[in-house]
């Protein structure tokens, strides 16, 4: 519960309700089959039923809920808890309890309704997050719009067969009550298959409205003639193909069961009935608004990828012009330690080379480990040292459990190198640089204090900072705060902000 105070606390009510939207909607579907099969009719009965199906699936819907964060054994464990757990302990007290006390009406339908919805929003939500993962990629195909409508209308041709095989005489018992029995289904199994290719095939007709509306009249007749074209062609396809299709569904042998129906919307053997206009009029009218906003969705998302490539390709550039800078300022203290023939250049030449390690594999990473970026910080630390001796006196605090944080590599040395170059660069006395970095839950926080030994940050004309306050913008936006100034006349202070995310 208290995750849920917290998304109300900080007005996250809008992402709460894009989370459990899938379950609400199968309870709903679910409570409206109960309503309908039950043959009831009062508004009470239909709040009961909802509100009793609400509360035996409530420890469904926080097991959603609360498997969207964490880690993904955690998330795992915890959506298991509750779509396999949970309901196996309810089937297994329903079959315990007799008739007339068992009062549940949770059932195998409404736990298979949940389950798709619950997976289907996680999935989704995989697709947002590694688009760029060939199985991801592979799965996005698969949740296209045609896979979609295709997935849809067969599993309408299923429940429509299911329906009619549940029932005695179906097309002269009209209507039917929205059941299906599994078991009639194995039982008289070839009867099913001659439903189910019957319904097939008027999902197919349905089916074939969808495709000439997306990929004839929307996309070569509106993208590409206009508005008035547009609205030509539907009506010629509602003229034409109405009656047409009218006539295919009628050799069905399900419409000449009785004389007097058919499984057209007119209900009867009229191929010009006004019915079957309005019916296909409105199949039109509904399909167009959603394929234009599925199409939308996939052009915003294709701007979206090439804005994403974009933003990579200049962190590339920027991180490229970090490890020179690097390497340039640090050839420069070797070659200072050689010329006084110092015996500490070659354990300086072992420490360069374990950064440069680092800067080389680790540096091209997209995420490294706080705890490694806390490394890569203490050995280039120590390679000052050697340069500097007691010039410099140090002030440094690392966090605790820097493992289980990520950021991207070498963004935090700028400011430590900057802190350097800037109290000792002329400096002929003792300077000081204070460096603390803490970590609270997922906050970074990182003070850097040096003294200054002549010439400003400001006043330089290095990458350095400019080029971390243009990481922090594309990495993280609206995620970070930083501010680098100058404190009295001797000193400058940068401060640092990160929200980071877990690895």
């Amino acid at each position: 519960m208290h995750n849920l105070l917290t998304a109300f606390k900080h007005k996250d009510i809008k992402a709460l309700l894009y989370c459990l939207l899938p379950l609400v909607a199968a309870v709903l579907l679910e409570a409206h089959i109960r309503f309908l099969s039950l043959r009831l009719h009062a508004v009470s009965d239909y709040l009961s039923i909802v509100l009793q199906l609400f509360i035996e699936s409530l420890p469904l819907l926080l097991a959603h809920y609360f498997a969207r964060t964490g880690k993904v054994k955690r998330q795992l464990l915890i959506w298991l808890a509750g779509f396999v757990v949970y309901p196996l302990l309810i089937f297994a007290l329903s079959s315990q309890l007799s008739t007339s006390a068992n009062m549940l009406l949770f059932s195998v339908q409404g736990w298979v309704f949940a389950t798709v919805a619950s997976l289907a929003w996680f999935i989704n939500r995989g697709l947002k997050k590694r688009h760029e993962s060939r199985v991801m990629a592979l799965i996005s195909r698969l949740f296209s719009l045609d896979a979609v409508v295709l997935l849809l209308m067969l599993g309408w041709v299923f429940a429509m067969a299911g329906m009619f095989n549940s029932h005695i005489d179906p097309v002269q018992n009209q209507p039917l009550e929205p059941i299906i029995d599994i078991g009639s289904i194995f039982t008289e199994f070839p009867r099913f298959c001659g439903y189910f290719w019957q319904f097939l095939v008027l999902g197919g007709l349905l089916l074939t409205v969808y495709v000439i509306n997306r990929y004839f009249l929307l996309r070569q007749i509106l993208a590409k003639q206009g508005v008035v074209a547009f609205a030509m062609a539907v009506v010629i396809c509602l003229i034409v193909l109405t009656p047409l299709l009218a006539a295919i569904a009628l050799l069905l042998p399900l419409n000449s069961v009785v004389a007097d129906f058919t499984l057209l919307p007119s209900g009867n053997h009229d191929l010009f009935s006004k019915y079957n206009y309005q019916f296909m009029f409105a199949l039109l009218a509904v399909s167009t608004p959603l394929i234009l906003a599925f199409e939308r969705q996939q052009q915003d998302a294709e701007l979206s990828n090439i804005a994403r490539q974009q933003m990579r390709t200049e962190l590339k550039l920027l991180q490229q012009q970090i490890n020179p800078h690097f390497l340039f300022n640090t050839l420069n203290n070797l070659y200072a330690l050689t010329l006084r023939k110092s015996d500490d250049a070659p354990e300086m030449v072992m420490q360069l080379s374990n950064l440069l390690r680092y800067t080389v594999y680790e540096g091209q990473k997209e995420q490294v480990t706080l705890a490694q970026e806390v490394a890569y910080l203490q050995d280039f630390i120590a390679l000052q040292q050697i340069r500097l001796g007691d010039k410099c006196r140090l002030d440094l605090r690392w966090p605790d459990n820097a493992e289980h944080v990520g950021l991207p590599p070498l963004l935090l040395i700028v400011l430590l190198e900057n802190a350097f170059k800037y109290a000792t660069e002329h400096e002929t006395g003792q300077s000081t640089i204070r460096f603390h970095l803490q970590l609270n839950q997922q906050t970074l926080h990182l003070l850097c204090e040096n003294s200054l030994s002549g010439q400003t940050p400001n006043e330089s004309s290095g990458v350095g900072l400019e080029n971390l306050q243009r990481r922090l913008t594309l990495i993280y936006p609206d995620q970070h705060d930083f501010k680098s100034q100058a404190v009295g006349d001797d000193a400058w202070r940068a401060e640092l902000r990160l929200e980071l995310t877990p690895c």
